[in-house]
């Protein structure tokens, strides 16, 4: 709260500047003694602020003068902002014009009338000191005590080398919370198929995190099948819920359907039989019957499956059913020490044990809640004198145990012990959801615009923000998320759900923030900011004072009366261009227009006279910037896409921006205006990327750059081409490249470095510098096909990535001959491309095998380097991805000795070989291969167009969970050999994937006097073969089974031999889905066949048969009672409708493609399956008639069936029908009767269907209930439901409509609005008599425009009021007129 009277304070300084006053002498005079009127109430108020603050938690009272207080400093602000933006104003007009704009002028602008403005900022003025004079004297009752606040000690005062530390370091005392629940969910003691396990524990407890440890456990992730992890939080709605389990389980898609039919088909589909593990965190709901609708959906599991709750209610893990709900307490006295150990003191620096006494006391009343204790903790560590622990320890906030807002004392405490502007910062988080992850950059650049954020003495504004993020992180207010990478946006941050609540009470009348799917959203009266969702409408209140709106929609009509906006996310918006009346957001600072479809900006935008930050990443339709832009010296970050080479001109003229802190792209040009010593008066932040660094003329001009000075700069790119990155450009030639490189020295403090298309033949010697690039973490280098050598990359302390990509003149990694025995110390990443001469991995033959290389390296890609012959020497301890692609010089993956140990990968867990056109074995000693143990921890394995691999991989592979192979002519057999006595097979494996190995002949190769081995695959669930036509052993028994997809695949004669053994589907027991395409006829007969089909025929749910000439499904779907989906395609011998399809009761969705000879005639009406609810008929030509179709469907497509001539007679019975298609039917004629009963269509698409010329009346009836209409290739349809046919004023209620190639909207609000205004002008004689005078004052001011001359100040006076005269002596009407055509003309 006193950040805002900081501002306040600082803008009237600001505006009391004789350069301010220079612009603003025009208005000032009179207004400012309400000014100094305001300065002192301010000053008054503000050393008591902090005392009200401290109180509000307790006291109702001050929490409600606060409020007031909040709303009229508010209103403060807002005044000085808009005179400090009319001065911006006033220059922005005069740079335009090249010339100063007269007085005479200024005074007929509607605009900027100086005497309008005068009047209505002293108006302003006055009644926000008259709210703050009264607020005054009631503040007198709450004897608040002035408090001084030290705000000169810097933020970040601990070193810079201080470290976050890691969530798994605070868990302490959990170790056995943690086995006692993962023994609950693997251990069989519930009874039940899927049994409910419950957390139970108050908020802060760790709740979330102990469950993030259980299913992070390897015990649990190899017991279940599936793991899935939901966020409920507030918000238990079934439908979505169900949509994000799909999803999650599904490993991605969109799911957004509310149609609970199709979820949980659907949700069916992907948990199956499936063991699985549903994890929901953070329950909160109490209504069984939500509970109850999604359990429902959950039964189908696998024996065993287990969800896991956390929750802060009992009473909502009794709804759950959880029969043995787990209640998490807090941390033991000893823990609880230990964790506030962690937090308050330094590492291994001595503690007072005065300090030590106090902080027990501190952690006592923590009563041993980890979040609390933490938070306390982070507080204390800043503070090093007695009194300052003791004033924490007896702080009366510790007495508010029970509060109504339910905000815990400790984490109001970290609240209070903010400095000013940190308290306006960390409350601002509030107008983000719970959840929500906070990206360094973004949220800094949100500070800025709302002014949180002020330049320090000698420091940006970025730099204040980075600190200012680094102290909410320090002090626990935000939490490093590690499982987001730091990209371009910094670091990414989470705020736990008890910070975030003290957050909103800070912000409670300041923020609305709409959740998707909240019922009836309704801004408040008067919000500053809005976080909405797009695709809601929202009942629109005030918005004249709304400072901030995120994920907003395209209404521009609504974004301008957004007077007072700052910050503006267009971010995704369905628009195409800004309107030139942008430029009326005079006060916006943020402008955000990521992935939408701009072509152009408005030249119009240079009148946002604040904006800050502009953002056009994804805006890939963009291909120039407005040359007003140069106007903008506001602006400090102009973020876009730096990989398309039409950015080049983007960059015209933009070193005129002298205040840019982050530009990702400038192309440096011969002209002056842009050359690169442009930059030199620039100091980014952040990022810069050079482009076209061939155009620099010599090294002196390289220096005028001066980027070695530029500190602030942590990602920078150097290309001597259009692109950073990318294979569509070649070098350039340029003799003085290594000069001009050696000039653009880095920063030190950079962080990333890329170099590409460098036509040098070396790199400059500070590229080698340790002291140079102590931070840096990234390196790229890219087509810089001349250089002969690398740099000594292999010294950098910090690297943890390294690319390098089509460096041909490169023989070795390392040239580096000196004694460093260990080499990329901190290296994680490694990729090495298309080096076409890269030969190995050190210059000096014989050091590599007693250096240390990549001990840290945890992921490694090399691809197209023919001339390596070996991978690093050595066993890679840390190797956890390996990828090799056209690799032709690997003839064995391991290839050396190291004494007795071979080199071996223990860690490494994913494996990818393609197109690895000469490896012919794993090891190059044969004879040591068989007691091998080369890849222990592996779990997935992909192997590509190896032609001379011969064999598999000669172990037991004990984790390997997924293995996929294809084009691998080579092999023959899957298990070529034993281990031992025991044959060996895969325990772990659960996805198979053979594609076509056109040699494969057998699962294994048995040993002549054994048999085969009857478990090769113990734990599959998926089998996928395709092509691999000579493999002709029988099916091994597989009893965990449950996908299996065959396309032309196994042989006649196999076949044969087992339509008398009878044994390929035969042990298939938990099949769930089944997928046969292009086989033989005898394979798919077999499910004719009773005996065969007996082991399935309850689990079997899903079965889709392509191109078989001679399969009856009336002898196959009654033997297989539990079928849900029926796709069929090429079916050739189905004629008509089966008269059995009334008893197929399991069936819920039925596909049939491509049945040339379907006619639908039968000898009896036939019905459909009872309980089906969606029926797809696609491109079945002599198709004539459908059958009878139950209650139950609710989705029915017809497409590309030109037979057809009318759709069901009836289908007023069809109360359930949501989805109708009907698509490329030329007969079709009529629809159906009765339409007028489908009171659930929701959804209606037509096209192509020429011959039906009109609706029929019960359908008629029902358009005005539909939410998605199309209409295509159907011309009299077209004419019937455009603007002037009978159906168009039916359709207006339809939000999303296609028409023909168009969709229709109904601007009936635009006209209507329209209307309004003018009668209310004709009506109202003060608004005429209003109009017309300024439609004088336009018409004097269009006319100076026009004329452009030296006219006197009193003619045009005298000119002014005779216009006035003439209007009262009753020539109103005649003026009238003339006002609205002025105006008319001005407006175009």
């Amino acid at each position: 709260m006193a950040g805002l009277f900081s501002n306040a304070l600082e803008m009237i300084k600001e505006l009391s500047t004789p350069h301010a006053v220079q612009y603003l002498e025009p208005i000032w005079s009179g207004v400012d003694e309400q000014l100094q009127k305001l300065q002192f109430s301010l000053l008054l108020i503000q050393p008591l602020v902090e005392d009200a603050e401290a109180r509000q938690l307790k006291e109702q009272a001050v929490r409600c003068w606060l409020v007031w207080l909040k709303d009229a400093v508010y209103d403060a602000e807002e005044i000085l902002d808009e005179a400090k933006t009319h001065e911006l104003l006033i220059q922005r007009k005069a740079q335009l014009s090249g010339r100063p704009r007269s007085k005479v002028r200024e005074f007929f602008s509607l605009h900027h009338n100086p005497l309008l403005f005068k009047l209505q900022l002293g108006k302003k003025l006055r009644n926000v000191n008259e709210k703050i004079n009264d607020l005054i004297e009631k503040m007198d009752k709450f004897k608040l005590r002035p408090v001084v606040e030290n705000n000169s000690k810097p933020l970040g005062n601990r070193p810079q080398t201080y470290s976050y530390l890691h969530e798994s370091r605070v868990i302490l005392g959990r170790d056995e919370d943690k086995e006692k629940l993962v023994q609950m969910l693997i251990s069989d003691c519930f009874g039940e198929k899927v049994a409910v396990v419950s957390i139970v524990g108050m908020g802060g407890l760790g709740k979330t995190t102990l469950a993030q440890l259980v299913y992070a456990d390897e015990r649990v992730k190899n017991h279940f099948e599936k793991s899935i992890w939901v966020c409920v939080s507030d918000d238990f709605d079934v439908p979505k819920l169900a949509g994000e389990i799909i999803r999650t389980a599904a490993g991605g898609g969109n799911r957004d359907s509310t149609n609970m039919e199709m979820l949980q088909q659907d949700l069916r589909n992907v948990l199956g039989q499936k063991r699985y593990l549903l994890v929901l965190d953070d329950v909160w709901n109490e209504d069984f019957q939500k509970w109850d609708a999604l359990r429902n959906m959950l039964l189908d599991g696998g024996e065993g499956s287990r969800i896991l709750v956390t929750t802060r209610n009992e009473k909502c893990s009794r709804v759950m059913g959880a029969q043995k709900p787990y209640i998490l307490s807090g941390l033991s006295k000893e823990n609880s020490w230990v964790l506030f150990e962690q937090k308050a003191f330094v590492d291994d620096a001595e503690k007072a044990p005065e300090l030590v006494e106090i902080g027990k006391k501190i952690v006592m009343k923590c009563q041993g809640l980890p979040l609390a204790i933490q938070v306390m903790g982070s507080i204390m560590r800043c503070k090093s004198d007695k009194s300052e622990w003791q004033a924490v320890f007896e702080n009366e906030t510790w007495k508010s145990q029970d509060t109504e807002n339910k905000i815990m004392p400790e984490l109001w405490l970290s609240y209070v012990d903010l400095s000013s502007h940190l308290k306006r910062c960390f409350a601002f988080c509030a107008i983000f959801p719970k959840g929500h992850h906070f990206r360094e950059q973004e949220v800094i650049q949100y500070w800025m615009a709302h002014g949180l954020i002020l330049p320090g003495k000698g420091t940006d504004m970025e730099v204040e923000g980075l600190e200012t993020f680094t102290e909410l992180i320090r002090r626990s207010l935000l939490q490093n998320d590690c499982s987001l990478p730091v990209g371009k946006y910094g670091r990414v941050c989470k705020m736990h759900d008890l910070i975030h609540d003290v957050a909103h009470f800070v912000m409670e009348n300041e923020c609305f923030t709409s959740l998707k799917g909240s019922a009836g959203p309704e801004i408040p009266i008067k919000p500053r900011h809005l976080s909405l969702d797009a695709d809601e409408n929202y009942k629109q209140g005030d918005c004249s004072n709304i400072h901030t709106v995120l994920d907003y929609g395209s209404d521009f009509s609504v974004m301008l009366k957004l007077k007072l906006v700052r910050l503006l996310d267009l971010r995704a918006a369905n628009i195409k261009e800004l309107p030139a009346s942008i430029e009326h957001l005079h006060h916006l600072r943020y402008l955000d227009l990521s992935v939408t479809d701009i072509r152009k900006l408005p030249e119009t935008i240079c009148m946002l006279v604040n904006l800050q930050t502009l953002i056009l990443y994804g805006c890939h339709k963009l291909s120039e910037l407005p040359k007003s832009m140069t106007y903008m010296n506001s602006l400090r970050h102009l973020l876009f896409d730096d990989h398309r080479p039409e950015f080049e001109a983007l960059n015209a003229c933009l070193s005129q921006l002298q205040n840019l802190k982050t530009l990702t792209g400038y192309t440096v040009e011969d002209d002056a205006e842009n050359n690169i010593g442009q930059l030199k008066s620039l100091n980014p932040f952040s990022e810069l990327a050079l482009y076209n660094l061939q155009k620099v003329k010599n090294a002196d001009d390289a220096r005028k750059a001066n980027l070695g000075n530029k500190q602030l700069i942590h990602t920078l790119k150097l290309s001597w081409g259009k692109l950073s990155w990318g294979d569509d450009d070649e070098c350039c030639s340029m003799e003085n490249a290594e000069e001009v490189l050696e000039a653009l020295k880095a920063p030190s403090g950079v962080k990333e470095f890329t170099v590409s298309y460098y036509p040098g033949k070396q790199f400059p010697m500070w590229m080698g510098e340790r002291q140079q690039f102590q931070y840096l973490h990234h390196i790229k280098l890219f087509k810089c096909k001349a250089c002969e050598q690398l740099p000594p990359l292999e010294i950098l302390p910090c690297l943890e990535s390294l690319v390098i990509s089509r460096m041909h003149g490169i023989k070795h990694i390392i040239n580096n001959r000196g004694n460093v025995q260990q080499s990329f110390p901190a290296l994680k990443f490694l990729k090495l491309e298309y080096m076409e001469n890269l030969e190995g991995w050190c210059v000096e033959e014989g050091r590599e095998a007693n250096l240390s290389l990549f001990l840290r390296l945890k992921r490694m890609e090399i691809k197209g380097c023919p001339k390596l012959t070996t991978l690093p020497l050595g066993i890679l301890l840390g190797l956890e991805e390996l990828i090799m692609v056209e690799m032709d010089g690997i003839k064995h993956i391991v290839n050396n000795r190291r004494g007795d140990v071979l080199q071996s990968f223990p860690a490494l867990k994913e494996l990818h070989l393609w197109e690895m056109r000469n490896l012919e074995g794993w090891c190059v000693e044969e004879d040591r291969e068989a007691n091998l143990s080369l890849f222990p921890c592996l779990t997935s394995m992909e192997i590509q167009r190896c032609p001379k691999l011969i064999t598999m991989l000669p172990e037991i592979l004990p984790c390997l969970k997924d293995l996929r192979m294809y084009k691998m002519d080579g092999i023959k057999h899957i298990v070529n050999n034993r281990i031992g006595d025991e044959p060996q097979s895969f325990p772990s494996l659960k996805w198979l994937w053979l594609e076509k190995i056109t040699n494969l002949e057998a699962w294994w190769c048995v040993e002549e006097g054994r048999e085969a081995n009857p478990s090769l695959f113990p734990c599959l669930l998926s089998m996928v073969i395709i092509e691999c036509p000579k493999l002709t052993t029988t099916m091994p028994p597989i009893p965990t089974l449950q996908r299996l997809y065959m396309v032309e695949s196994f042989c006649d004669t196999q076949i044969s031999l087992m339509s008398t053994r009878r044994g390929f589907f035969k042990h298939l027991e938990s099949l769930q889905g089944l997928t046969i395409s292009s086989c033989t006829d005898k394979l798919v007969k077999l499910l004719e066949v009773e005996e065969e089909t007996r082991a399935m025929k309850s689990s079997l749910e899903y079965l889709s048969i392509d191109n078989c000439s001679q399969l009856s499904l009336t002898l196959v779907l009654p033997n297989l009672t539990s079928l849900r989906d029926l796709h069929v395609k090429s079916i050739e011998n189905l004629v008509s409708w089966p008269d059995e399809m009334q008893g197929w009761k399991s069936l819920n969705n039925l596909t049939i493609i491509s049945c040339k000879n379907l006619t639908g005639a039968s000898s009896q009406g036939v019905c459909c399956p009872p309980f089906l609810t969606s029926l797809g008929v696609y491109s079945c030509d002599a198709l004539r008639e459908l059958p009878t179709c139950p209650k139950s469907l609710q989705s029915l497509s017809i497409v590309d069936c030109p037979g057809i001539q009318s759709l069901l007679p009836e289908m007023g019975h069809l109360t359930s029908l949501s989805s109708l298609y009907i698509h490329n039917c030329p007969k079709l004629v009529s629809l159906s009767q009765g339409m007028q009963a489908l009171t659930s269509l929701q959804n209606l698409s037509i096209k192509s269907c020429p011959a039906l010329n009109s609706f029929p009346r019960g359908l008629r009836q029902l358009l005005p209930t539909l939410k998605k209409l199309t209409i295509k290739e159907c011309p009299e349809l077209e004419r019937l439901c455009k603007p002037g046919g009978d159906y168009y004023n039916l359709l207006s209620t339809i939000s999303n409509k296609k028409i023909g190639e168009e969709s229709i909207q109904v601007p009936h609000e635009i006209s209507t609005g329209a209307k309004q205004a003018l009668k209310c002008i004709a009506t109202n004689r003060f608004l005429l008599l209003a109009t017309l005078i300024c439609a004088i004052a336009c018409f004097i001011n269009f006319l100076f425009n026009q004329l452009d001359s030296q006219v006197p100040y009193f003619a045009f006076l005298c000119s002014y009021f005779l216009f006035l005269i003439l209007a009262f002596l009753g020539l109103l009407k005649i003026y009238f007129i003339l006002s609205l055509l002025t105006c008319l003309t001005l407006g175009q």
